[in-house]
């Protein structure tokens, strides 16, 4: 009985090797991040720049790196309405990349068949949250599947009616992004407060 309870648990410490072998540490998805960040930013000739411009005006291919490390590119800066933190609620929409590995893109930014883009009337197409909330109480409560920090960061620069592009690092993004080390590129990203609508 010694005996297999010893082979028992000699063939457990073996799965668990051989489990954590398979799974990245943190240190490791920083550092494929950052390759993965800089191929990006290399393949696409994006100008990463040192200073917020003063007029907000962004060149199309020029980005700014926040310090929460999120980069930000105003392609519009929208009305002067700003959005409050915790009381504004926001819709947005957007054409993202996952761009880690293979580039796979997701988003409901796109045109229609006849040509015009699908504005949020209902807020389909669009996934709704309240500013400066990141999460929910509620596991049910899909769209915060979709709200991370690293997507209202814009929000201190930009209003109603904004267009932002946006590389998110993965320990900005979404519960999802952030266990996978997935650092997401947003070619386009637009907020309609819901008060606008």
């Amino acid at each position: 009985m010694k005996k297999g309870f010893n082979i028992l648990l000699i063939l457990c410490a073996a799965l668990v090797a051989i489990s954590c072998s398979k799974t990245k540490s943190y240190t490791d998805m920083l550092k494929d991040e950052k390759k993965a960040i800089e191929r990006l930013i290399d393949e696409n000739d994006f100008e990463i720049l040192d200073d917020f411009p003063k007029d907000s005006i962004f060149k199309e291919n020029q980005f700014v790196k926040l310090e929460n490390g999120v980069y930000l590119n105003i392609i519009d800066k929208g009305s002067d309405q700003r959005a409050v933190q915790y009381k504004t609620k926001i819709l947005y929409r957007c054409k993202m990349h996952f761009f880690m590995n293979a580039d796979t893109v997701i988003g409901n930014y796109g045109p229609h068949s006849n040509g015009t883009l699908p504005y949020p009337s209902n807020g389909i197409n669009s996934v709704p949250f309240t500013y400066g909330e990141y999460s929910s109480s509620s596991m049910y409560e899909l769209s915060y599947s979709f709200v991370s920090e690293g997507i209202q960061e814009p929000l201190k620069y930009v209003g109603d009616r904004a267009k932002v592009k946006i590389i998110v690092p993965f320990k900005r993004g979404t519960y999802y992004d952030q266990s996978k080390g997935l650092p997401v590129y947003y070619e386009i990203l637009e907020y309609i407060f819901e008060e606008n609508l």
